[in-house]
């Protein structure tokens, strides 16, 4: 559903209403029945799913390393400190309202994004030809808006200073290169090409010696196999060390200009709905989450 359609804007106000007046639990028990035609445990969570359901609501808001390794702005603090500062997407500025961009001292492509969600990007390939105005609307409208609410992902909701940054544009070639890790080990990648054009892109799950994994997601089309770069095992080294800290998050990189750059740290795939063919791996992957220390 395209974020500018009307079905899509009323359905996101329903959320936000929903959520200030039914419980974070019965709200994601309702999405998760809606997403995936199943019963929510959150009792006795097994499959990956319903682990990332319990740490969304009971963990992740509460642990500040989640909060801020979910900010945009503020994980590359965290990035730097881990020693992989020079793989941050070089920062051209950053504002707390989109009035304040000084778009002359801009160069004329870049992007801009707002730190506090997911898909809050504005490309901009030819700053000549953009609407200013347009663009100052949207990034403010996002700036006021309650990300965490709309699928209960409560993690989101505590990043309390909003904030519009700019990154430099990195070509209309890009890939990303998304290392699944559990319990501080990466265990799996899965390659998006085409992320400027999202739904033309192509997806594919592979080991992570590049081999093709029997996954799949139906509402893309598949990658059949996929030819490794030649920097991945710097790649999947800093994974590694990315992923240390949490029992489970997904570490995420760009492949441009045939070099390699930090993406973002993404702690809900598919906000804890992510639809797995075959179901089977759903409980498998659930299995390598270890959330008991979690929950005493």
């Amino acid at each position: 559903m395209e974020r500018d359609s009307f079905l899509y804007k009323v359905r996101r106000k329903c959320q936000v209403i929903a959520h200030k007046v039914v419980s974070n639990e019965a709200m994601s028990k309702l999405y998760f029945k809606i997403v995936l035609h199943k019963q929510l445990n959150l009792d006795n969570p097994q499959t990956f799913n319903e682990k990332i359901q319990w740490m969304k609501l009971y963990y992740y808001p509460k642990n500040p390393l989640v909060v801020n390794g979910s900010d945009k702005f503020a994980v590359r603090d965290y990035i730097e400190k881990k020693g992989y500062g020079n793989k941050l997407v070089p920062l051209l500025g950053v504002w707390d309202r989109a009035e304040d961009i000084d778009w002359d001292r801009l160069p004329d492509r870049f992007v801009l994004k707002c730190n506090h969600g997911c898909a809050y990007n504005i490309v901009v390939p030819d700053k000549s030809k953009l609407d200013k105005a347009s663009t100052i609307k949207q990034l403010n409208t996002w700036l006021k808006e309650d990300f965490g609410a709309f699928n209960i992902e409560l993690h989101y909701s505590a990043i309390k200073h909003h904030r519009i940054t700019c990154e430099e544009f990195l070509g209309e070639n890009i890939t990303d290169y998304k290392f699944f890790c559990f319990n501080g080990k990466p265990h799996c990648i899965y390659v998006s090409t085409d992320l400027i054009h999202d739904r033309q892109a192509q997806i594919g799950f592979f080991y992570l010696d590049g081999k093709k994994m029997p996954l799949h997601r139906d509402d893309y089309t598949d990658i059949p196999e996929v030819t490794l770069p030649p920097f991945y095992d710097e790649m999947k080294q800093a994974a590694e060390v990315l992923c240390k800290d949490f029992p489970f998050v997904r570490v995420d990189f760009f492949i441009a200009n045939n070099t390699w750059y930090f993406a973002e740290l993404t702690f809900t795939p598919g906000a804890g709905m992510m639809p797995f063919n075959p179901e089977s791996y759903d409980l498998e992957w659930g299995k390598m989450i270890d959330i008991s220390g979690l929950r005493k």
